[in-house]
């Protein structure tokens, strides 16, 4: 019977859809609309295909784990018939002669083989005509093709509607659809058949459309039952661009391919394709099985649903691509990838143990294994490239929700991003990884626009759920999100990772579930009243979430644990009073890097942020601005680590500028302001060795309000610019403030007074010149005019310029324009008594009065004691606790009379240990003293310094300071950080030289080719010859078989100073020995070594990963040898200091860089042969050149960290050897080489190695001289296999430093 031959275009209107249930209800393939399963909101394929499928539950059949999905989709069509599919009658084919001689003739399928048992005929209900098997749908058509070759076409077979087609053409192509599509279907009657189609071929290319189980004609006549199409492959399975892949309801598409290449559908594959408008009410199923596709599987576009909603199951192998995947916006698309180990199950159903019982009534049937759910393969990966739904307008309460759901180990969303198409009434889509992980590196888009808005009651809704099922799994997306007005965005996962920007539009939810949630920046800033507010609701993450910067405006944040490295909150003209409000109870973690307050300018263009509760917030900086609050109160205590800066303030009602109810300062904190404070404090205010810097404007500062008390921490540290107590309060421009007139600085209902040694401890004996704490507290309250303090004036001598500073500081102008009338002043330290100081339980405050001016040497002054240490000169001051004298005008100053303040030196000095300075000078020299600086003073400060001096004798101070700068000398020294190279070099050496002895073989007993030597002197006189071994010895190994591939395995080890270095490794080369015009041997070689330091103390520990690679030549001339070769090397070095000492901690770090060396060396020897070439020796000169080098090193350590310390060298060498060599059998040998390498020339540049400010001596080493002695040979293990050993030994004649390497490997000669 004909076919159609002309091409033919689908012009079937494509409006709704519906598909067999072939998987639903209690039978499998159960078509029941009316079926509560589809009332169930959550899509078809997540509660009934991966529970039933997946899970291996089937109801009626013993279904298990789907122990191969293909067979799986035949069982599943068997068991959408109530009856089984047993053909009436199976009529067969078989290719005989001439279809297995023409591998490259291409043959029409049908006309060939299929039309005498296929008829056709016109179908009047669906108006239209179709095919099947010979006598009825009820038969089965069976194709031998096994041995036939070639291609064969099958075009047009439209509506072919049963019964099952088998074709077996295993070692042919099958070519579908070259002129026309086809279509394979089925039609639905009593029995409710299924029709199975399967093409078993070598390769299959879909040219033109192809439809499964589609209606015939028109689809208003008989409906389809369901249709299996099974495409198996050996080798390649492909589609066309324009070869569209439809599955209607009830289609089973398998695609089976047995080889490692991907299987690439480039046209669209359309699952729940609908075939006229209105077809089926009910959702519609469909299912592609590509478990048995060993390669990738490739769809250019996939396309889920037409105007309905259509369910879909991907039966997937390890990893699938798609291109473009377009969903329903009621459709939803299941792909479901194989466990570990695959889909075959560990549990089979076994009826033999549940045997029959013959002595009881009840039968027991065989037992059903039921697995649960499984997670994808940790190689399974889905890769969508663009991920796309449609909408249409219909309306629909609640919306309409699209879904994707797998179980891969990896679902990947690419560059191409999700659109979600939005209509009235509000669209969802889902994006669920039960057991695997979420990445999405586009944009998410609304409407096909990038922040695409929806409208109030219809919004556009993004959900991803990563690991529901494990609870173990990340959500990543790498590009920023932009969501528009009414767009939201749901993301469950354990752990969710947002590398991107983020920004809010108004009425916007953002919401977050898991166990951590990371952020890059927020910006929320769009929202503005209640209706447009924006809301971030992370109250479902448990543990913590981490912001780079977070935005706001009107913002509703719901965060239970943060760590926010930026917040600022803004202001907008349309605010209104709907402010950021942090709604959850923020616990005792939480903790933000900078709070920025944006200027506002009246209630209805202010900002401001609440925290509803917590127990504590740590605050690194806070900015405050007029109209725009802080309001803390609710948190039990607020932290601040560095810095409160205030600016005037606004006036909204009922907020004032910052609130807390229990505001710290801690150390090193500091907290500036001037006359106007918008600070409120409704509980207790502790300054814990903070800074409060108070800004005189118009004639007055701000006081500061505690509600209950005030606590004053404060310790005996010493600034090392002025030598004074470091203040906890510091009054600048102090000489602007209102005359004799009390300014309270600080008022309380109790204020209390601590004082704490360096560590925070406090001190257990204090004296009782000691007990005045509000004394002491006293000379921690400064007042500055400029830079110069008011309070309290130092002199030292012979320096006219403290006289100066003092009368700028206290407008005493003749003390600035005649320092001279006042050098009594000299050695002491004078109080002003006209500013007095009040510092009790409620108040702290200051009164400044007409300053006192200087009389004599003894009113209001107090002598700083003498040092007597010889040479002593006076040169700077410093407090310290405890201090010899009682209070007076000035207590506890003391003298620095021979070194700066804030250098190593006055520490000892203070701690009266000026003897251990000439120890440490004489001991340690000047570096020594440098490094101790670097670790001490610059890198800590002077009462750190004090502490670790006070726990080190000055000998155990030397001791650990040699250790560290011999051991930071040796880090910084070339030598060191190429010793892996040198190493590596010195063992390739060897073996190159193993080589070189090898192939320069004149001696041979190979005596078997006799007959060919006799040959090659036919035409010959012997007296014409220089030698006849020659014409013998062409037949020796080596010209045989020339060329040869060889790898070693390498060790070796330096001792040096105590030190141990070794490196173990591979080395791989080939080379050949060439017989032509020139003789010569050339090769090439690459190594790998791993290289390993520690140094006696095991202070310095390394690591590096070192690679060789180059050529070696050797050319003959008689007796004469010539040897040239080149190599190149690259170690990556990651090292460790680990210093023992609490006086060396902060050298403790990791720290990396890279070593490179490029080397060139020629060398001429020449051979005294005996015994007919059996023992060579050969005496040899030879010159080298060395370029060593390394990059700056790279530390992990923020404290003293190494930095800088490249290096290149240039080295020039020359040397001298002699060389024996033993050669015995026709493969085997023995050698010894011992020689001398001297340098003479070496030049090069330094970039001295950093600590700080410290800079570290590299160790410089003279021309060196070294010896070497190597020696190695070759045993012939099989016909073309080797096995060598070598060992060398170099010894550095001016160092004493010994090197040692080995090597034992195999050569292969073919």
């Amino acid at each position: 019977m004909e076919i159609q031959q002309t091409h033919r275009k689908i012009n079937r209107p494509i409006i709704s859809l519906a598909l067999v249930g072939v998987l639903m209800g209690t039978e499998l393939g159960a078509n029941t609309p009316n079926d509560p399963i589809h009332s169930e909101s959550r899509a078809f394929f997540t509660t009934v295909i991966i529970p039933a499928i997946v899970g291996g539950i089937a109801t009626g059949a013993a279904v298990g784990t789907v122990s191969g999905l293909l067979s799986w989709g035949l069982k599943q069509a068997e068991q959408a018939n109530k009856a089984p599919d047993k053909p009436d009658k199976v009529w067969r084919i078989q290719a005989g002669r001439g279809f297995d001689n023409f591998p490259h003739k291409q043959y029409d399928l049908y006309k060939s083989l299929l039309s005498s048992k296929i008829d056709g005929g016109w179908d009047w209900g669906n108006a239209a005509r179709h095919y099947w098997v010979k006598d009825g749908q009820w038969n089965k058509l069976e194709v031998d093709m096994q041995n036939a070759v070639g291609t064969y076409n099958l075009s047009g077979l439209i509506n072919f509607t049963g019964g099952d087609l088998d074709v077996n053409m295993q070692k042919a192509t099958l070519r579908l659809g070259q002129f026309n599509g086809n279509s394979f279907t089925s039609f639905k009657d009593g029995a409710n058949r299924t029709t199975r189609v399967n093409f078993d071929a070598k390769n299959i290319l879909i040219d033109n459309f192809v439809e499964i189980n589609n209606r015939v004609g028109s689809g208003a006549g008989r409906k389809a039952s369901s249709t299996v199409l099974t495409l198996k492959s050996s080798e390649k399975i492909t589609s066309r661009e324009n070869a569209e892949i439809s599955l209607y309801d009830g289609a089973t598409l398998n695609l089976v391919s047995s080889s490692n290449q991907s299987v690439d559908l480039y046209g669209k594959v359309w699952m729940g394709r609908l075939q006229y408008v209105g077809a089926y009410l009910a959702p519609s199923y469909s299912t592609i099985d590509t478990s048995k596709v060993q390669g990738e599987m490739n769809f250019r576009h996939l396309a889920v649903g037409d105007q309905n909603a259509a369910q879909a199951g991907i039966i997937a192998n390890k990893k699938t691509n798609i291109g473009t995947l377009d969903l329903w916006q009621s459709a939803g698309l299941s792909i479901i990838t194989p466990p570990e180990g695959g889909y075959e199950s560990k549990t089979k159903d076994n009826p033999q143990n549940n045997p029959k019982n013959d002595a009881q009534k009840t039968e027991i049937q065989p037992t059903q294994v039921i697995d649960g759910p499984f997670a994808g393969g940790k190689d399974t990966v889905v890769n969508i490239f663009h991920l796309n739904t449609k909408a249409d307008g219909t309306l629909r309460a609640g919306g309409f929700k699209a879904s994707l759901s797998t179980n891969a180990a990896h679902l990947h969303i690419g560059e191409g991003g999700v659109n979600l198409s939005n209509q009235a009434s509000g669209r969802t889509l889902l994006v669920e990884n039960l057991t695997g992980n979420i990445t999405v590196e586009g944009t998410l888009r609304v409407n096909n626009q990038v922040g695409g808005a929806a409208i109030a009651g219809s919004s556009a809704n993004f959900e991803f759920k990563a690991g529901e099922d494990t609870n173990n799994a990340t959500a990543t997306f790498n590009n920023d999100i932009h969501l528009g007005k009414a767009v939201n965005l749901r993301v469950d996962a354990h752990t969710a990772n947002f590398n991107g920007n983020i920004y809010l539009g108004k009425s916007t939810n953002l919401r977050v579930n898991g166990h951590t949630a990371h952020f890059k920046n927020i910006d929320a800033t769009k929202s503005d009243n209640g209706l447009n507010t924006s809301t971030l609701d992370f109250s479902g993450v448990t543990d913590k979430v981490n912001i780079n910067k977070l935005t706001t405006a009107a913002t509703n944040v719901n965060i239970k644990n943060f760590d926010i490295k930026e917040l600022v909150v803004t202001t907008r003209v349309q605010s209104f009073g709907q402010y950021t409000i942090f709604g959850e109870n923020i616990g005792d973690k939480s903790r933000i890097g900078v709070v920025s307050l944006q200027t506002g300018y009246s209630p209805a263009y202010s900002g401001g942020v609440t925290f509803k509760g917590g127990k504590k917030l740590v605050i690194d900086e806070i900015y405050h601005a007029p109209w725009n609050y802080f309001d803390a109160r609710n948190v039990t205590d607020v932290e601040i680590n560095k810095r409160i800066l205030f600016g005037a303030p606004g006036n909204i009602a009922g907020k004032t500028g910052l609130m807390f109810n229990n505001l710290t300062l801690n150390s090193n904190a500091s907290m500036d302001y001037g006359k106007d404070l918008d600070l409120t404090i409704q509980g207790h205010f502790t300054n814990n060795q903070g800074t409060m810097n108070l800004f005189v404007q118009d004639g007055r500062v701000a006081t500061l309000n505690a509600g209950h008390q005030a606590s004053m921490i404060f310790n005996n540290l010493v600034d090392s610019t002025t030598g004074f107590y470091k203040p906890l309060i510091k009054i600048n421009n102090a000489q602007n403030l209102t005359k004799n007139k009390e300014h309270v600085l600080v008022k309380a209902r109790n204020i209390d007074y601590n004082l704490v040694g360096v560590q925070g401890a406090s001190y257990d004996n204090i004296s009782a010149s000691n007990t005045n704490l509000q004394e002491q507290f006293k000379e921690r309250l400064a007042l500055y005019n400029n830079n110069n303090r008011m309070d309290t004036c130092v002199v030292r001598k012979d320096n006219l310029n403290d006289i100066k500073a003092c009368g700028m500081a206290i407008g005493n102008q003749s003390m600035v324009n005649n320092p001279e009338n006042y050098k009594y002043l000299e050695g002491k330290a004078w109080k002003n008594t006209g500013i007095n100081k009040t510092a009790n339980n409620t108040t702290i405050a200051v009164n400044l009065g007409n300053n006192s001016t200087p009389t004599n040497s003894t009113t209001d002054t107090t002598n700083l004691p003498t040092n007597t240490t010889n040479n002593a000169r006076f040169a700077s001051y410093a407090l310290i606790k405890n201090a010899p004298f009682a209070h007076s005008a000035t207590p506890n100053l003391v003298a620095i009379n021979q070194h700066d303040f804030g250098t190593i030196e006055s520490v000892f000095e203070l701690a009266n240990r000026s003897s251990d300075i000439d120890t440490l000078y004489a001991n340690s020299g000047a570096q020594g003293r440098d490094l101790l600086q670097t670790l001490l003073i610059d890198s800590h400060d002077a009462g750190y310094a004090r502490t670790m001096i006070d726990a080190t004798s000055a000998n155990e101070i030397t001791q650990q300071l040699n250790a560290a700068t011999t051991t930071l000398n040796n880090i910084a020294s070339l030598e060191h950080k190429t010793s892996g190279l040198q190493t590596l070099s010195l063992s390739n050496a060897m073996i190159l030289n193993s080589r070189l002895v090898n192939l320069s073989r004149k001696h041979t007993n190979h005596i078997d080719s006799f007959a060919k030597r006799l040959q090659a002197l036919k035409d010959q006189r012997f007296a014409s010859l220089e030698s006849a071994a020659e014409v013998l010895y062409q037949f020796a190994p080596k010209y045989e078989k020339p060329t040869n591939v060889w790898a070693n395995a390498i060790g070796g080890t330096s001792l040096n100073n105590g030190s141990n270095a070794s490196l173990y490794g591979t080395s791989a080369g080939v080379d050949a020995y060439l017989n032509g015009e020139v003789e010569a041997i050339v090769g090439g070689f690459g190594s790998y070594g791993y290289s390993s330091f520690s140094n006696q103390a095991n202070s310095l520990n390394s690591g590096a990963n070192n690679t060789n690679f180059g050529v070696y030549s050797r050319i003959f001339a008689n007796q004469h040898e010539f040897d040239f070769e080149a190599q190149g090397a690259l170690g990556s070095d990651q090292s460790s200091l680990n210093f023992k000492s609490a006086l060396l901690q902060d050298l403790n770090q990791s720290y990396h860089y890279l070593a490179y060396s490029a080397t060139t060396r020629a060398s001429y020897g020449y051979d005294f042969a005996f015994f007919r070439n059996a023992l060579v020796l050969k005496p040899s000169v030879g010159v080298s050149y060395n370029h060593l080098g390394s990059t700056n090193f790279k530390s992990n350590s923020n404290q003293v960290a190494l930095s800088n310390g490249s290096s290149s060298q240039h080295l020039f060498n020359a040397n001298a050897n002699v060389e024996a060599r033993y050669y015995y059998g026709d493969t085997s040998y023995f050698y010894m080489n011992a020689g001398v390498l001297q340098e003479f020339a070496r030049f090069g540049s330094n970039n001295a190695v950093s600590l700080n400010t410290f800079k570290v001596n590299a160790t410089r080493n003279p021309l060196n001289t070294h010896a070497r002695v190597m020696m190695g040979g070759e045993l012939q293990l099989a016909k073309e296999v080797f096995l060598n050993l070598g060992v060398v030994y170099l010894h550095n004649l001016i160092s004493n430093a010994s090197h040692f390497a080995s090597n034992l490997g195999m050569r292969y000669s073919f």
